[in-house]
């Protein structure tokens, strides 16, 4: 048998496979509202097949935990640790993208087995790259006039012309008061992703589909405050009109998920998952004031700094705004460009005011993290490695295990690892020297010094009530899955290797993850073959150049979304 046929053998050998994402879908939602009968697709795949829990990178952010979808390998093995990464020989980052997962992702092993793969939405994907079948870019990503927004490359222009105006971000920005505006865009949006994907799956088959949408991760930061009485600030009188504003999504995600299942039958496997969970979040923590309380970051004496400390320190502009909205003339901010008012915003208590001469930690990204100012690794480190640096960290880990809540007094941090006691792999270096939790993810980070707050403690940026929890979801179903097993101990790395294996393509034994054969029928737990060493990290070239239109557009969304600080 030639190559060409023996791709084809390996082809026909097995169902096809849909692997369908809701980012930051939890049970803690779901659960009760399968058992009162209002997602019922999700309950009918729940009843056939398989399902459980799944945990998350040890930091659950998109970027890092889609990596490890797609790759089965941790963050220390692909790259990815957050939607930034540090510049070499810099305190700057840039925003992450494809060419930064150093991994092998899904895509390349199907493509190897003769199996055509569509990619649809997937966060942080650009730009596309070649491969057979079809990519989409999702979130964060330029607008699809960009050369590189999809595969094959006019891919964009025909679904326009064949589906409407592409779009893949929602357009109207959540504030409290317009609640109904944006919800009605995040349903509009969903609305036209169900029928670019029924145009691809007509117009582009392929054997594989990785079909991602971000809807329910977008509500949950916004609209988690109008699900909870208790949430702090609650107005029963209007919030309680937008307590199934959530619910509404999901069952339009829950729609699709029957239709999808209808389309295919039951000679298909599924497999849908999330990145994470959620839950609430009632404020922000500035990690570098505290830093900065306990003096291990210090800010520059000049006057420059001291003007912009006192600026901060006494809410200057908020004050000024605020009495200008007073007078009626709140708009007046509109008349400057939003570039020169995030120059402005963003100048003050920035990075440039660190005194990186006597700082020896400071705070970046998404949830807990701090990094060491590290000789030989930042430009300006005073840190060296070995026992200096251990003092250090062990430092830092006890004083933010004595850190008290300034309310409660309950312990504030919580699940406090060193980087190697959460990952491990060549790309380590690109971790925070110690990640945490702030109270069990009720409260995020801010980048921001927080000068104008009355402590450590804030409110929540960009109004999110919602944030990221380490538990998400995975039900299964299909001529490959049992009925009635529950998942236990699964974590996200174990997904590529799952679906691997449900495919007919042989896995590779030195992924981080595994296939969740607990969940396989007798048969399809017999089909399973492991070759050795076949993960492989990617060469080590250089990334993809975005140009500064890209990185501009691409760093706007991301703010927009809150995901920046």
């Amino acid at each position: 048998m030639g190559t060409e046929s023996t791709l084809k053998a390996a082809r026909d050998a097995a169902p096809g496979l849909v692997v369908l994402g809701w980012d930051a879908a939890t049970w803690d939602l779901l659960s009760p509202w399968v058992a009162d009968g209002k997602l019922p697709n999700l309950a009918r795949m729940m009843e056939s097949g398989s399902y459980g829990p799944i945990r998350s990178t040890a930091l659950p952010v998109s970027p890092a935990a889609w990596s490890t979808i797609i790759t089965g390998q941790n963050p220390a093995r692909h790259g990815v640790f957050d939607w930034f990464a540090r510049k070499a020989g810099s305190y700057d980052v840039e925003y992450v993208h494809t060419g930064q997962i150093k991994a092998r992702p899904v895509w390349e092993y199907f493509n190897a087995a003769g199996k055509r793969i569509g990619v649809f939405n997937l966060p942080m994907l650009y730009p596309a790259v070649p491969l057979d079948g079809f990519m989409l870019s999702g979130l964060a990503a330029p607008e699809a006039s960009s050369s590189g927004f999809a595969y094959p490359r006019g891919l964009a222009v025909e679904l326009t012309e064949n589906v409407g105006p592409f779009w893949h971000a929602e357009t109207e920005v959540y504030r409290y008061g317009r609640e109904r505006a944006y919800l009605q865009n995040v349903l509009d949006l969903l609305e036209y992703q169900k029928r670019v994907v029924d145009y691809l799956i007509q117009k582009h088959p392929c054997e594989v589909y990785l079909l991602v949408f971000m809807q329910a991760d977008h509500m949950q930061h916004k609209f988690w405050r109008y699900l909870d009485s208790t949430y702090p600030g609650y107005d029963p009188e209007y919030d309680a009109q937008f307590s199934e504003a959530i619910l509404q999504v999901f069952q339009a995600l829950d729609d699709h998920l029957g239709d999808l299942r209808a389309r295919f039958g039951e000679d298909t496997n599924f497999v849908l998952l999330s990145d994470h969970g959620g839950g609430p979040v009632h404020g922000i923590m500035y990690i570098n004031r505290w830093l900065h309380e306990i003096g291990m970051l210090h800010l520059r004496s000049n006057p420059s700094t001291r003007l912009k400390f006192w600026v901060a320190k006494t809410d200057l502009i908020g004050k000024a705004y605020r009495a200008v909205s007073r007078l009626g003339l709140g708009k007046i901010a509109n008349l400057v460009s939003k570039p020169a008012r995030d120059k402005v915003l963003n100048s003050f208590m920035s990075f440039d005011d660190i005194d990186w001469a006597r700082t020896k930690a400071y705070a970046r990204g998404a949830f807990g993290q701090i990094y060491v100012n590290l000789k030989g690794r930042e430009p300006g480190g005073i840190v060296s490695p070995g026992e200096e640096y251990d003092q250090v960290v062990d430092q830092l880990m006890a004083a933010l295990e004595k850190l008290p809540h300034p309310e409660t007094g309950e312990p504030l941090i919580t699940d406090i690892h060193k980087k190697a006691d959460v990952f491990d792999g060549p790309y380590i270096e690109g971790a925070a020297d110690i990640i945490f939790s702030i109270q069990d993810y009720l409260y995020q980070s801010s980048v921001k010094m927080g000068l104008d707050s009355e402590g450590i403690l804030g409110k929540s940026e960009y109004e999110d009530s919602g944030g990221h929890r380490p538990d998400g979801i995975v039900v299964m179903s299909g001529p490959g899955i049992g009925k009635g097993v529950s998942i236990t101990g699964a974590g996200i790395a174990d997904i590529l290797p799952t679906v691997l294996a449900l495919a007919g393509v042989p896995v590779p034994d030195d992924l981080d993850g595994r296939p969740l054969m607990e969940a396989f029928t007798d048969a399809q737990r017999g089909s399973v073959r492991f070759v050795s060493g076949e993960s492989g990290a990617l060469p080590d070239t250089a990334t993809p150049e975005l140009d500064s239109d890209e990185l501009a557009e691409i760093e706007d969304r991301l703010r927009s979304l809150g995901y920046l600080g």
